[in-house]
């Protein structure tokens, strides 16, 4: 009996164990579902975006915070605030894996949440490479529409010739203009 932990000593190491677990499942949970569910031959490049992680870290650590108030005190008041935050963490966990952006063969895709634009390669009029020497470079898209939008590279994408390459071929065989540049300071 003197030797069983308590229960409040229970919520307490699994909230550690948690929280020294949460780097890996942030940073490993979202890349790995993007890749593997929204994985098409068509993708050039598929990108997790930085909202994906953020959403992540924040359930996780709604999930720490409610262990460590329920290792301090247990009462109708605390497990009704127990149940809304894990509702609230298992929302957040879920829209952290819904978005994605994908640069394919016929098409760019960004899917945020549960919203998704598509933009053909035949209505992109103009596509700016800027980039800065040694460090990551941001690709600026102009719709036939006059719609603007922004691809940054990050550790996902751009340190590939032939994603570049790629993004070029395409550009050019739907008559669009690629612009390449060097940013100016």
């Amino acid at each position: 009996m003197l030797n069983e932990l308590s229960p409040n000593g229970k919520l307490f190491i699994i909230a550690i164990a948690l929280l020294l677990l949460s780097p890996i499942i942030v940073f490993m949970l979202p890349f790995t579902i993007s890749q593997t569910f929204y994985f098409s031959s068509d993708n050039i490049v598929l990108i997790t975006p930085i909202s994906n992680f953020t959403m992540l870290f924040l359930a996780i650590t709604l999930i720490i915070l409610t262990l460590i108030i329920l290792g301090f005190k247990r009462n109708k008041y605390t497990y009704l605030i127990t149940i809304i935050t894990i509702v609230s963490s298992l929302v957040l966990g879920y829209f952290s894996v819904l978005s994605y952006i994908a640069i394919q063969n016929t098409q760019i895709v960004f899917k945020e949440y549960l919203h998704k634009t598509t933009y053909e390669w035949q209505n992109i009029k103009e596509v700016i490479y800027e980039y800065e020497t040694g460090t990551v470079g941001t690709y600026y898209f102009q719709t036939k529409n006059n719609e603007k939008f922004v691809i940054e590279e990050n550790g996902q994408f751009g340190f590939g010739p032939e994603e570049k390459s790629a993004i070029y071929n395409l550009t050019n065989e739907n008559g669009a203009i690629f612009i390449e540049r060097e940013k100016v300071k």
